[in-house]
């Protein structure tokens, strides 16, 4: 290599290979194939309003996933603190090659849109502000790293990005007007500000962290510790390893899903008041929140991490050597799972019932296609989907191999996809709703076949006793049953959802098996 910042980017692109190209499939899967099945109905008009809705909501989305994939590749920058460079060099090479690879893609993504659909979608205007919005956020992450003044940072930084964004659609707090066709020299003039303050506010705390000075603190997280986290006393230890491991994984990670919960309802509560004020909108944000939070099971990539720092999920020598086992770790492990997304889930349910009691008293409650589509089970089926989620993407990363991950995305889409190609332009209209059935059930016995597997391999390897299998096996009966009946009082409901139901039930208590088998792939390598 000729030089550092070559170097960097060399490695960014190495390490970032598969999650890169991961990502980038994902931003991109659910617009095309919304477009495609709108065309397949007959409904994709470039010109109708509620299209202009869903550009300018699929084009944030696609930068939010695929800009999480340019941090995920490059690391943090306090990884690269001793290399001999300066400051100013060290952040304009981790900088650069992601607002250049977040705007080559936004720009591929949308002009495959556009010729796979003759959408007309602008190029350049969203593609710029995918760029500098990456690079604003970098500086934030940067400069507040591992602080409590994050999530504030965060939130006004992508406030004002947002609400600037949104200025080129039309006014800020109503629904886009007209498209941003034109990138005009105030347009460019403005992005080019952007940029340069983040470049300036990432020189500034990478430069303050680079020296270990850290932020001031008003004290407010630590009195909050104090008072919801007391310390114990002092000569009172815990009474087994497995709850100070407990403890330790908790302060360290447990705190994270419940705090993103809260941070997201205090931004959706701001914009409503702001711009809405009303009940009714309320509730189906409420309801669209519900599902939200299986998104955030995204988390367990977080939660999952066993290594030696926040950046690595390899076992290190550290936590290797600790007296635990590991079923006493894994346990360890998902209990903080348990517990971080039952409260989180709680935080969100708890002013839902509350907001519903009072539109029922007002005989006001909304019925959002969704209820009607899930009735009762839509309310346990936020906190199932969630812990499943979580717990299958924790269990993945407590294998320690960061590549599997993306690997597993990758294969998956590239199913995904194929089917949905077959299924659009190969099977005649008559046989698709029975190729759905059929690969629903398929994909059910895939994974209820590889859950028993687990906990077979698990109970061989004395990773798992009896009291655990009995446990399992009882969440499934009483999740089968269930589903069973809920068929049996709606009869017109398809035998092979329910079906699917009860064989994808399996997943919820695979972690059980799974989590053990791969922390022991992880810590015996």
């Amino acid at each position: 290599m000729r030089s550092i910042p070559v170097t960097m980017t060399w490695e960014m692109l190495t390490r970032g290979r598969w999650s890169l190209l991961a990502f980038a499939l994902a931003a991109n899967v659910l617009p095309v194939f919304l477009l495609t099945a709108m065309r397949h109905d007959g409904s994709l008009d470039p010109d109708d309003p509620s299209m202009l809705v869903m550009q300018f909501t699929m084009m944030q989305i696609q930068m939010f996933i695929f800009g999480c994939a340019a941090f995920d590749a490059q690391g943090q920058p306090s990884r690269l603190y001793a290399m001999p460079i300066p400051t100013s060099s060290l952040v304009a090479g981790q900088m650069l090659p992601s607002m250049v690879l977040v705007w080559l893609e936004s720009l591929a993504s949308t002009a495959c849109w556009n010729a796979m659909f003759d959408l007309n979608w602008p190029l350049w205007g969203p593609a710029l502000f995918a760029a500098v919005g990456v690079s604003a956020i970098q500086a934030v992450l940067w400069s507040v790293e591992k602080s409590a003044w994050l999530p504030l940072a965060v939130g006004i930084v992508g406030a004002i990005l947002g609400l600037w964004f949104k200025s080129r659609y039309g006014p800020m707090f109503s629904l886009p007007t007209h498209p941003w066709v034109a990138v005009t020299t105030a347009d460019v003039f403005t992005l080019l500000t952007f940029a340069g303050l983040s470049y300036y506010g990432a020189v500034v705390g990478v430069a303050r962290r680079r020296c270990g000075e850290p932020l001031p603190s008003l004290g407010i997280i630590a009195w909050i510790e104090r008072v919801c986290d007391p310390p114990p006393d002092v000569g009172a230890p815990f009474a087994t390893p497995a709850q100070a491991h407990f403890w330790f994984e908790w302060r360290r990670k447990g705190r994270v899903m419940p705090a993103t919960v809260v941070f997201g309802m205090v931004i959706g509560l701001g914009i409503w008041v702001i711009s809405i004020r009303e009940l009714k909108e309320l509730f189906e944000a409420f309801v669209a929140g519900g599902a939200m939070l299986t998104l955030m099971g995204f988390l367990g990539l977080v939660l999952g991490i066993v290594g030696p720092n926040d950046q690595t999920f390899e076992m290190g020598h550290f936590l290797a050597t600790r007296p635990l086992t590991n079923t006493e770790m894994s346990r360890t492990l998902l209990k903080v799972l348990a517990k971080s997304v039952l409260i989180a889930w709680t935080i969100w349910a708890v002013p839902f019932v509350v907001l519903s009691a009072i539109l029922f008293v007002r005989q006001e409650i909304p019925r959002p296609p969704i209820l009607d589509d899930w009735g009762w089970w839509y309310f346990p089926a936020t906190l199932l989907s969630c812990w499943t989620v979580v717990s299958v993407s924790a269990s993945i990363a407590m294998t320690g191999r960061p590549a599997l991950l993306p690997q597993l995305v990758l294969g998956f889409f590239a199913v995904f996809i194929g089917l949905g190609l077959f299924h659009n332009y190969v099977l005649p209209v008559e046989s698709r709703l029975n190729f759905n059935r059929g690969v629903g059930v398929a994909v059910g016995m895939a994974i209820a076949v590889s859950t028993v597997w687990a906990f077979v391999s698990a109970r061989r390897q004395s990773l798992i006793g009896l009291p655990t299998i009995y446990a399992a096996f009882s969440v499934w009966t009483v999740l089968s049953g269930l589903n069973v009946l809920d068929w049996v009082l709606h009869p017109a409901r398809p035998l092979a959802l329910s079906v699917f139901g009860v064989l994808f039930a399996t997943l919820v208590v695979a972690p059980l098996a799974t989590a053990p088998l791969a922390l022991a792939w992880n810590r015996n390598r």
